[in-house]
């Protein structure tokens, strides 16, 4: 408190009581007050009136030292300029809070106050508080200048006058002009080259028209092609040359062949929910459920058809091709997306045919590619009529229009193939037995077994090519590759066997991504007969769809 010296202060004490006074000393256990009143006899003046720091509970400044009042009056400022002549200066007052390093030379203030602190016995002030500086006298000769008094006009002009630093001079040596002229000598550039060249409004106009905005479904790059899926008919016709050689192109580096790389593990289906072992079928088998369900219980074959197509339909829409958000945007302005059916077994097929009838009925663009058309199954046929009614494309046997349409007539690519050439209880050596339609199913499998189109097949049953009973495979050339299968009702057998004779992979980034789909079947089919009691569970309870896991035991 050492800062408040001289200083004229009401001060309030803890028990209330209150005194005025002149500060002449203090440290940092007492203050004693010069000329002092109190509230409690304002009518006595005392010479001396000391408190210890401990009884204060406030302090007030009432009036400023003597020496820091303003000169308002010219017998003043001659009184200050004689003193300052005859070498006696008064000290400074700066800021509070600029803390100024204690000079070797004590101020007059410090000199009084350690003197009136050494007469009273108390001790030093702090050393840290804010001293007051005091000026250094100057004359004209001397290079070392006074500290500038802010409150005074005169401080002002003699910083102007101060040669530490010529902005004038400086200035004068800069010439800007030179220098851009320097500049632009060394440049070589020509202005139209420069950047900033190409957003001039001439330039632009040069170019194209200006445009500021665009509708939200104008393309603002032109497009290259017509989407001509409107003008698309039904196409029957022979095998195109142009494209028999399509099975040179290399094939995926897929495992074929019948070599097992899974030792002696044992595989099993499991719920990716509940972690619950799911059983499997023989192909004999779900072909006697479904008898069972047709003759027993009247599901016939449409129904499980109508029932599949609904549940595969649904789970495509949401985990495929986008769900609500792509499909029910009106306002997008995108074409929709494209489904490819490959169309081959009779069971297989008419399910096929099935779902994409619904895909069509929620917007989706389905194409059907149907390798033979000779001899169809009725209810093959009945499925296949339905399904162009309801706005599906087929092409028949010509694998080279199927490939110009795909590649040159539509803006959209492919986003799913539904494999349905096989089944689980058929072989495609049966199905296609003559060697053009031989040919077209190479051609058709080495395109999809392609790396561009690998990621997109969904197999229905098993993936064709793989035998439904024992999971090998006839004739590697003819084996398709898929990232989804679909077992529809039941899992088959086949599936595990074909992991365990290493024909699929488990635990790599090719794995196949299993689903059980709900195809109508009632419970009490398998209570039936003995061997199917097993199948006596509830697999369908919340969900139509289920996602199958493989694990090893």
């Amino acid at each position: 408190m050492s800062e408040f010296l001289n200083y004229k202060v009401n001060l309030t004490l803890r028990d209330g009581s209150k005194a005025d006074g002149w500060i002449v000393v203090v440290d940092s256990s007492s203050i004693t007050l010069k000329d002092a009143t109190q509230a409690s006899n304002p009518g006595i003046v005392l010479d001396e009136l000391t408190f210890t720091n401990a009884e204060l509970a406030d302090l007030k400044v009432l009036q400023l030292p003597p020496d820091l009042v303003k000169n308002q009056n010219p017998k003043t400022s001659a009184k200050q300029n004689g003193k300052a002549q005859s070498g006696l200066t008064e000290p400074e007052l700066l800021d509070d809070a600029i803390v100024f390093a204690k000079s070797s030379t004590p101020s007059s203030r410090e000199t009084l106050s350690r003197e009136k602190g050494n007469s009273n016995k108390h001790g030093n002030s702090r050393s840290n508080t804010p001293k007051q500086k005091s000026s250094k006298s100057s004359n004209g000769n001397n290079s070392t200048t006074s500290q500038p008094d802010w409150d005074q006009e005169a401080s002002v002009s003699d910083i102007k006058q101060s040669t530490d630093f010529d902005f004038a001079a400086s200035l004068a040596r800069f010439d800007k002009a030179s220098v851009f002229a320097d500049f632009q000598k060394a440049d070589s550039v020509k202005p139209s080259e420069r950047l900033v060249g190409h957003n001039k409004l001439d330039n632009v106009a040069k170019t194209k028209a200006k445009k500021n905005k665009y509708e939200n479904d104008e393309m603002v790059l032109n497009s290259n092609r017509r989407d001509n899926w409107d003008a698309l008919g039904n196409i029957t016709s022979a095998i195109n040359n142009e494209y028999s050689n399509i099975s040179s192109m290399t094939p995926s580096p897929h495992l074929v062949g019948g070599e097992s790389v899974s030792g002696s593990k044992d595989f099993r289906f499991v719920n990716s929910a509940s972690f619950s072992v799911v059983p499997t079928c023989s192909g004999v088998q779900l072909l006697e459920i479904e008898r069972l369900a047709n003759d027993s219980y009247s599901i016939s074959p449409q129904l499980m058809d109508e029932v599949c197509a609904s549940n595969v339909t649904s789970s495509i829409t949401t985990n495929i091709l986008g769900g609500s958000t792509r499909l029910g945007n009106k306002n997008n302005h995108n074409f929709p997306p494209l489904v490819l059916l490959l169309i081959g077994s009779s069971r297989c097929g008419s399910r096929a045919f099935a779902i994409g009838r619904h895909l069509t009925n929620h917007g989706v663009r389905v194409l059907a590619f149907i390798i033979s058309a000779d001899e169809l199954d009725p209810e093959l046929s009945n499925q296949y009529d339905l399904f162009v009614k309801s706005g599906g494309k087929a092409i028949t046997s010509n694998f080279a229009a199927l490939l110009n349409i795909i590649n040159n007539e539509l803006e959209t690519p492919v986003e799913l193939i539904i494999d349905a050439l096989q089944g689980y209880d058929d072989h495609l050596e049966d199905i296609f037995y003559q060697e053009e339609e031989q040919q077209i199913l190479r051609n058709v499998v080495t395109w999809c077994n392609h790396p561009s189109q690998q990621n997109k097949i969904m197999s229905l049953d098993i993936p064709s090519g793989i035998d439904g009973g024992s999971g090998t495979v006839p004739n590697p050339s003819l084996k398709l590759n898929c990232r989804w299968c679909v077992s529809m009702g039941i899992p088959i057998s086949g599936l595990i066997h074909a992991y365990k004779n290493g024909h699929l992979h488990h635990g790599e980034d090719g794995e196949i991504i299993h689903y059980l789909v709900d195809i109508g079947i009632p419970n009490s089919v398998y209570r039936s007969k003995s061997n199917l009691r097993k199948f006596d569970k509830f697999w369908y309870t919340s969900d139509s769809c289920i996602k199958l896991g493989v694990s090893t035991y």
